[in-house]
């Protein structure tokens, strides 16, 4: 006799085919996930093996005709090899939720429309969660340390500043109430702008500016400034002419201002404070430099995944092995990032007073 799990067997439901599920599924706007911080890099490996050199520019002494030649003096590398993260939830379809979808009273188009519908469904809950647990990671990178919790609930660190054995750096202290209007921007420039485009060095583009991450209370205490408020008020004159110009034109949902130098944005976390910047905190870091964030996509598990490039994510539908009593169907989302912050040296961070 026909069994209702078995329409889960359709080619439908393939990995190749649910692959396209993924992609299609919708995505959960994120803050970090659309600021494009990170270059993509899918990888062979489970790990990711990063040649660094230290990348100096040295200008070349003047020399007369004939005489000798300034010897190139090699840059001294070092091998560092990262692992990726494993990220893997399931949700499982009982029998009984698949009486009214998959039962064998139905066509068999019908059967596989409904259960198509009923994975994107379910599909669609567990990539808004693995969406979530990716922001955490982002914001990790950004911050130069990850801090999260293993599925037996042990935590999970990744720190790039010991990794690459360089001083976590000490938040600067901003006092927005004793900075005078006419020097808070050059205050700020020096304090922040400049020296992380010296720390940069040649990964420094053109198109490199620093972006800040900042809590509620610090947005709160640098808009109440009268340098800062009369820009924003300027700065919202020009988003309500854009809108009117071009009615498709969506500005961000959550506050963000340009003031010297910096993409300061208000950062929206989760509600359980889960994902989130420390309320009077400020996180600043570049964005347009090459070669500081990244994010390496290794491959899956299964047999079909070897020598293949990673990709973000894999789905898969897996019904019940055993035939004498099979009683549910697996649909399991997974991902094997790792979002890095291969060049820790040019981030900062501050605190209110």
């Amino acid at each position: 006799m026909e069994l209702s799990l078995d329409i889960f067997k359709n080619d439908a439901f393939s990995v190749q085919t649910l692959q396209r599920v993924v992609d299609n599924a919708p995505f959960i706007p994120t803050e970090l996930g659309e600021l494009g911080a990170f270059d993509s890099k899918p990888i062979l490996t489970k790990e990711v093996l990063l040649y660094e050199e230290d990348g100096n520019i040295r200008i070349i002494p003047v020399s007369e005709r004939g005489g000798p030649d300034a010897q190139q003096i090699r840059d001294q590398g070092r091998l560092r090899a990262l692992s990726t993260s494993r990220l893997s939830k399931k949700d499982s379809l009982r029998a009984g939720e698949l009486f009214a979808v998959a039962s064998t009273a139905y066509s068999q188009d019908i059967r596989l429309r409904n259960a198509t519908d009923l994975v994107n469904q379910r599909t669609a809950k567990l990539k808004s969660e693995m969406e979530a647990t990716k922001e955490l990671h982002r914001l990790g990178a950004l911050q130069g340390k990850l801090v999260t919790t293993r599925i037996d609930g042990s935590s999970y660190t990744i720190n790039f500043f010991t990794e690459y054995g360089i001083t976590e750096p000490t938040p600067v202290v901003i006092n927005f109430d004793t900075t005078d209007e006419a020097d808070l921007m050059m205050d700020f420039q020096a304090t922040f702008l400049r020296p992380m485009l010296l720390s940069l060095k040649n990964r420094a583009t053109p198109n490199t500016r620093l972006a800040a991450l900042v809590g509620d209370g610090w947005w709160d205490k640098m808009m109440r400034h009268p340098a800062i408020r009369e820009i924003y008020k300027i700065q919202q004159t020009g988003i309500m002419m854009a809108m009117q110009a071009n009615p498709l034109y969506k500005p961000n949902a959550w506050s963000r201002i340009y003031f010297a130098g910096v993409e300061w944005i208000n950062y929206r976390g989760s509600t359980d404070d889960a994902i989130a910047v420390p309320d009077n905190d400020a996180i600043f870091f570049p964005l347009g430099a090459t070669d500081v964030f990244n994010v390496y996509w290794a491959p899956g598990e299964t047999l079909f995944d070897v020598n293949v490039l990673g990709r973000p994510e894999y789905l898969y539908v897996q019904p019940d092995v055993r035939t004498a009593m099979p009683e549910y169907v697996d649909i399991v989302l997974r991902s094997y990032p790792l979002y890095a912050c291969i060049y820790p040296q040019c981030l900062m961070r501050a605190t209110l007073a």
